[in-house]
């Protein structure tokens, strides 16, 4: 199997390496279970994961989605924190990255362990290694953690074999009641009884993901009058990853109009996926799936409520609606690369309340710091209730934004030259150029102040080269569009 490396600053990089069947970056390791991820890589990673925070390490968390392999390799997890000398173990179960990452916070653990592919298929396994606030570990940890499994740094740390062995503490309910009422004190009590008396309808698709059982708590207790299919955990019906292929049959459940709209989560439910009637005219301009640039627009709409000055920390793919939207709340928006740690570690700064990923719908809301399908959700309802008006009204009262997202095959030591060509081509036609993240970040040339290209190696999916557009022109987003895949094609000859 080969592997391909990325190169940064004329020094060899861990910060992102990818194989057809193994991703391992600042966002998680992943792949194919049984190919790429296996108990034996991951206990890899856990022991350069204990050696890391050498000493740091007393009490984790273990939790994990509903994937086939999940089990097994969270008995692995365990077994080697064992074997690192962790003395409490506090075992979760199956539920949502959000409420494992809250569990940190609530149990006053030192780190802990997330076993998912999140979106990937379910074939796929992998996991996201934890800090004591909950949160992923740094970018710069990550590189440091990779860059110890390849240089089989683990194979320092020495098995004691009459160590005593961990406390495992199984607190699965205990989490999923910690994290509801942590969602509920979120949105206040004069927000929860608004969302009682508003009677809200609508439709729910975990897709047998982690994300059923505190959906179905939180709703009940929110009065909710939620329609649930496919609720039956590790049983996948669709695709795994929510968007508007994989959601487009729930149109049909939202025809009579009785239904506000339906949601779409993935196996991990860090993130949230909206689909509004098909004769509705949002649908009709823009297709039933709701953009995720909209989804946060939503959310920071229903946060800011009450507020002055925030700063909105997002990726540098969220299109400039949420700028348009905040902007009544005198909110600016900061952009950071893409990465969700990229942007949780500028929100800590920033001190920001709401940040997010326009590009995938990713809302993030401290303490909790990744994104929160879940907590995303409630907040709409909030607005809705606030507002007492219907989602599709809300929805269609902000400004029009237009997108074009585009995933082209292309191998990483190709996308260095094309960047750099298509630099030098917006450059010299006068477009503002923004660079984040290096030579592997991402490439914003901007028409206007609303308008602009992007283009980005994926550090998730090996092989692909983004290339999206976002703006509030129809015409120039389809011109941009078209320009620039022209270009990608004449580049990679």
């Amino acid at each position: 199997m080969r592997r391909m490396t990325i190169w940064r600053a004329k020094r060899k990089s861990y910060y992102n390496i990818m194989t057809s069947d193994l991703i391992e970056s600042f966002s998680g390791v992943r792949g194919i279970y049984g190919s790429g991820i296996t108990e034996d890589l991951l206990r890899q990673y856990i022991f350069c994961y204990c050696e890391l925070f050498k000493g740091k390490l007393k009490a984790v968390v273990v939790g994990g989605d509903t994937r086939p392999s999940t089990a097994v390799l969270k008995k692995m997890a365990m077994k080697s924190f064992g074997d690192c000398g962790v003395k409490k173990i506090i075992d979760v179960g199956t539920l949502p990255i959000q409420v494992c990452e809250y569990s940190i916070l609530k149990f006053k653990a030192d780190g802990g362990i997330y076993i998912t592919a999140s979106h990937n298929e379910p074939e796929f396994n992998g996991w996201k290694i934890l800090k004591n606030d909950g949160a992923i570990i740094y970018a710069r940890q990550s590189e440091q953690l990779i860059k110890m499994v390849h240089q089989r740094r683990a194979l320092e740390i020495k098995e004691v074999k009459k160590i005593a062995r961990p406390l495992v503490v199984k607190k699965e309910i205990s989490a999923i009641n910690n994290y509801i009422k942590y969602v509920l004190g979120r949105l206040g009590k004069k927000s929860v009884e608004e969302i009682k008396k508003a009677r809200i309808q609508i439709l729910i698709d975990p897709n047998g993901g982690s994300s059923v059982k505190v959906l179905k708590n939180v709703f009940a207790l929110l009065k909710i009058k939620a329609k649930f299919v496919n609720d039956k955990p590790g049983k996948f019906n669709r695709k795994i990853e929510p968007n508007k292929e994989t959601l487009a049959y729930l149109e049909k459940y939202l025809k009579d109009g009785q239904l506000e709209f339906a949601a779409g989560f993935d196996c991990d439910a860090d993130r949230v996926e909206l689909v509004v009637a098909p004769q509705t005219a949002y649908a009709k301009e823009l297709g039933p799936v709701v953009s995720g640039n909209y989804v946060l627009s939503l959310a920071c709409d229903a946060m800011l409520l009450g507020t002055r000055g925030q700063v909105v920390v997002v990726n540098d793919v969220t299109a400039y609606l949420v700028r348009d939207v905040i902007k009544k709340y005198g909110a600016v928006m900061k952009e950071v690369e893409v990465g969700e740690m990229v942007v949780v570690e500028e929100m800590e700064k920033q001190k920001s309340i709401i940040g997010g990923e326009g590009s995938n719908g990713g809302v993030i809301i401290p303490p909790i710091k990744c994104r929160d399908g879940i907590m995303t959700l409630c907040l709409i309802l909030k607005l809705m209730a606030q507002s007492k008006k219907r989602f599709i009204d809300i929805l269609e009262s902000y400004p029009r934004y237009y997108w074009s997202h585009n995933k082209l095959a292309c191998q990483p030591e190709q996308s260095f030259k094309i960047k750099k060509a298509l630099e030098s081509y917006y450059r010299s036609r006068g477009y503002k150029i923004k660079k984040t993240g290096g030579a592997t970040g991402g490439l914003k040339a901007a028409a206007d102040n609303s308008n602009y290209i992007w283009f980005r190696q994926s550090k998730t999916e090996p092989g692909l080269f983004r290339c999206y557009i976002e703006g509030n022109n129809k015409r120039l987003v389809e011109r941009l569009a078209n320009e620039g895949l022209n270009l990608f094609k004449k580049f990679s000859n």
